[in-house]
């Protein structure tokens, strides 16, 4: 409940889900990525992504071609819209997750980090 309620709240203060936000990122960080590619990185199954992919299409912050040496794969990349976008998104993030610690001290951050890295060694 709480991790929805978590999710909510962000997507409301950064106005993008936190996967699309994520889809983002890692196609500033790689210019140009394959849907298999994303789809690995984000560890979703194809329809998710695609479904994503087209939202941020629509949206115009990403474009899509088909790669030349094989017109199977689909190559994606940030338009200058979403490169914009990306750049305003991660400021509102930072605001946000400053404003979601604001009262926590360095010791409750560092037992939430802690907290946070021991679910997650054991989800993996």
């Amino acid at each position: 409940m709480l991790l929805k309620e978590m999710d909510q709240a962000f997507t409301a203060a950064v106005s993008i889900g936190c996967t699309k936000l994520e889809i983002l990122h890692h196609l500033h960080q790689n210019t140009e990525l394959s849907q298999l590619e994303l789809q690995r990185l984000l560890g979703l199954d194809g329809a998710a992504v695609t479904r994503h992919l087209k939202q941020l299409k629509q949206q115009q912050l990403i474009s899509s071609r088909k790669q030349d040496q094989d017109k199977r794969f689909t190559l994606v990349s940030l338009t200058d819209i979403g490169k914009e976008e990306l750049w305003k998104r991660t400021l509102k993030r930072r605001q946000f997750m400053e404003e979601m610690t604001s009262e926590l001290s360095d010791s409750d951050i560092a037992a939430l980090h802690t907290f946070i890295d021991r679910i997650s060694d054991k989800i993996q």
